[in-house]
């Protein structure tokens, strides 16, 4: 029980879960003016509940509402280093108000455990979302039902006792970002257990050239560009500077092991040479720099170049996805030789085409294999209407509407085509879960209010 207590009470344990109070503020973010009161958020235009937490609060904690099942990310972060709420990543440059950012799966794998997502949706969710809050012992430890059954016969997974490889994994799947992280054919992120191979589930990517900026989660990439790890090989990994049931740090440990005759060795060794360093992709967030400068440095990030495969096998599918996913143009012609063909490619190869009829026979064979995509379905419904098929369009949007009910094209494309009533009923709706929607609102206004 030693353990569990210890660990109840670390970062990681207590990484996400069910909104209980939420202190009283009026704070301006991304130019738009909010206040908090009593787990609500309010703004010009209307209200929005603050039901879950996502993060442990050490750097910052943003939130979650629920609608009718499906969550949806808040564009206010608390950001605990500098003690002040603003937008959240990925909003701070937001003209306009955004409530309908959906929360994936993937999204709440490093953060909650016994996630229930909803088959067939993307960010609907059982009652509650997840079952346990935080990091859970078995995302570590594997599973422990068959070992409570039989412990003798079905032993834990102990990550220091594995192979570096497998060892290196159980902490790689959640801080290992690289500039994208790209899914094997027919494997699953979501099925990576403690003491499996990672590259067998995903490939990662890095830029061929490095990049000396920071990201939230960019720990395990910047620690292999050491010097430290480049020497030390896999007799340096997580486990030597940090104790995970008790969050206490074994740093300065580790360097005099290793640098017996370092200078100033009355002083801790990380705080010049693991330096805080703010993160472009966090905000105000400031991370650990794992990659052990000797000095710091403040240089800008070099040009981006090529990426290679960091973890993972580095074939021209996997290349083909992570271009498409950075929206760079060279996307294109890895996918094109890509083998297997499956959705993920054909989905991107027809956001790529710029033939309407190409692209709409790509989307309908995604649709034949993931009938619940949601951007295949809406943009082969905007391809049928144009071609005078509204019977078939419509049925594709109200599919879209059951993947995400928040998918403001979808709603506003239905509200084209369905008689008055119908429609009006489609979008007030949509503005009860994004009231400062300005489309959603004209379109109100021309059906007649």
């Amino acid at each position: 029980m030693g353990i569990f207590d210890a660990y109840a009470r670390t970062p990681m344990a207590q990484s996400s879960g069910r909104v209980e109070t939420v202190p009283e503020a009026s704070f301006t973010a991304a130019g738009h003016r909010y206040r908090i009161a009593g787990k609500t958020l309010y703004f010009e235009g209307g209200t929005a509940p603050m039901d879950y937490f996502i993060g442990s609060n050490a750097a910052g904690r943003t939130y979650a509402r629920e609608r009718d099942g499906y969550l949806f990310e808040l564009p206010v972060t608390w950001y605990a280093q500098k003690g002040a709420w603003d937008a959240s990543p990925g909003y701070e440059k937001d003209g306009e108000i955004r409530l309908t950012r959906a929360v994936e799966p993937t999204c709440l794998q490093c953060h909650a455990s016994r996630v229930r997502p909803v088959l067939g949706t993307q960010n609907r969710y059982g009652d509650p979302p997840f079952l346990e809050g935080g990091v859970g012992c078995e995302r570590c430890h594997g599973a422990g039902s068959e070992h409570a059954k039989d412990p003798a016969k079905a032993k834990m997974v102990n990550p220091a006792r594995l192979e570096a490889e497998r060892r290196d994994g159980v902490c790689s799947q959640c801080h290992l970002t690289g500039e994208a992280r790209i899914e094997r054919a027919g494997r699953k992120f979501a099925e990576f257990r403690a003491g499996d191979r990672l590259a067998d589930f995903a490939t990662y990517f890095v830029w061929k050239l490095g990049r000396r900026d920071l990201k939230v989660t960019s720990h395990v990439e910047k620690l292999a560009a050491s010097a430290c790890k480049t020497v030390a090989g896999d007799r340096l990994w997580c486990g030597t500077c940090h104790d995970t049931h008790s969050n206490s740090d074994k740093t300065q440990s580790a360097c005099v092991g290793c640098h017996a005759e370092a200078h100033r060795q009355e002083e801790r060794c990380a705080a010049c040479h693991m330096p805080r360093t703010r993160t472009v992709d966090g905000n105000h967030g400031v991370m650990t720099d794992h990659s052990i400068p000797k000095v710091r440095k403040n240089e800008p990030a070099p040009a981006t170049g090529a990426l290679t495969a960091f973890l993972g096998a580095g074939d021209d599918r996997a290349h083909g996805l992570a271009y498409a996913e950075l929206g760079d143009r060279r996307a294109r012609e890895y996918l094109l030789r890509a083998a297997p063909q499956d959705w993920p490619v054909r989905l991107r190869l027809a956001v790529l085409a710029g033939d309407g009829a190409r692209a709409a026979q790509l989307y309908e064979s995604v649709l034949r294999e993931n009938p619940n995509e949601p951007t295949a379905l809406v943009n082969l419904g905007a391809y049928l209407a144009g071609q005078g098929r509204m019977e078939e369009a419509g049925r594709l949007w109200e599919r879209a509407l059951r993947v995400n009910e928040g998918l403001e094209e979808a709603v506003l494309n239905l509200a084209q085509i369905r008689p008055v009533e119908e429609a009006r009923a489609l979008v007030r709706k949509y503005l009860e879960l994004n009231p400062v929607s300005k489309k959603a609102r004209a379109r109100l206004r021309e059906l007649g209010l």
